[in-house]
């Protein structure tokens, strides 16, 4: 938390919860997704306050910099490319900053996020490859790139793929987006040269089409949360356990089950979520209660320490493609 800004309580959380529309969370590759579409009134309806408190909180959100900016995903599989990840470990202090620089230079990467748990620090790294032989060619050049020989990976990270191909006009529209995530379907549409009919028509497409995603950008602060594993014994029923936990748990925000990298109608003995970390014992107090439940056999903490977006490869991909 930042020197002089108010702590994050139990409402603040449950707006920025519901900046998706079901109040899960996802991480298509990249930090957690949200839906532009969401607005003071839905986010007031679904937290239980009125929609002037809503606009407050989320006014109050953007100034202490949590929603500073936004960045717009375009889906991998819209060029025939899947996402993969590899964990570098992380030894020194501040070797993790001099990584993410140098991840820069790398051809094919697009996130990068430096995370801590109970084991160890890695810096998980997310790179787009269109085959076996371009997954390991690349993987390897990372390697070098960072000087680890020991990564760990990679695998593939499974983000659901687009529902159509896109038209010429949708690539100036996914183009425009990216330049401007923050500029209003009115500026973006004078900037492609459409109606705003047209332009609400073709953006809502896009988006329930996954297609195209929001979620925080470079410059927004990194909301205090611990994501936690939560594994389960043999023959519990993961899903009654994790709806439980979700309802008993007022600072709780489950991780949904397509925004974990997991591959289609895979059913992993654990669920995940995110949890309010505003502090060490919060998080412990949380955890202990979960490990005291019938079912639950382990509770995994990992703790997001920064992140970096990296924008090359997909915008040339999309200049291609218009110009």
């Amino acid at each position: 938390m930042r020197a002089g800004v108010p702590p994050i309580d139990e409402t603040d959380f449950a707006v920025y919860r519901y900046l998706a529309p079901d109040g899960a969370a996802r991480f298509w590759g990249s930090r957690r997704v949200i839906d532009p579409r969401a607005g003071a009134r839905e986010i007031s309806e679904r937290v239980g306050i009125s929609e002037t408190g809503a606009r407050t909180r989320l006014r109050s959100l953007r100034e202490r910099g949590y929603l500073g900016d936004a960045e717009v995903w375009p889906n991998p599989s819209l060029f025939g490319v899947e996402l993969h990840v590899l964990d570098v470990p992380v030894g020194e202090v501040g070797e993790s900053r001099r990584l993410l620089e140098e991840l820069a230079l790398a051809e094919g990467v697009t996130f990068a996020r430096d995370v801590l748990d109970e084991r160890d620090r890695t810096l998980q790294v997310y790179f787009v490859a269109g085959g076996p032989a371009e997954v390991q060619r690349r993987a390897r050049l990372l390697g070098r790139l960072v000087g680890r020989p020991e990564v760990r990976g990679p695998r593939p990270y499974f983000v659901p793929p687009a529902a159509r191909p896109l038209t010429p006009l949708d690539w100036r529209i996914l183009r425009a987006l990216r330049a401007a995530p923050e500029g209003g379907l009115q500026r973006t549409a004078r900037a492609v040269g459409i109606s705003l009919k047209t332009m609400g028509r073709r953006f809502h497409a896009l988006l329930d089409g996954r297609a195209v995603w929001w979620s925080h950008g470079a410059k927004a602060v990194e909301f205090p949360l611990a994501y936690l594993t939560v594994g389960t014994d043999p023959g519990a029923d993961v899903d009654a356990l994790a709806t439980r936990v979700s309802a008993e748990t007022r600072t709780w925000m489950p991780v949904a089950s397509d925004g974990r990298g997991l591959p289609p109608g895979a059913r992993p003995p654990e669920f995940a979520g995110l949890l309010l970390a505003d502090s060490p014992v919060a998080v412990e107090a949380v955890a202990g209660r979960l490990l005291d439940r019938p079912g639950v056999a382990t509770v995994r903490r990992t703790f997001a320490l920064g992140s970096a977006i990296y924008r090359a490869w997909f915008d040339e991909q999309i200049a291609r493609r218009t110009d």
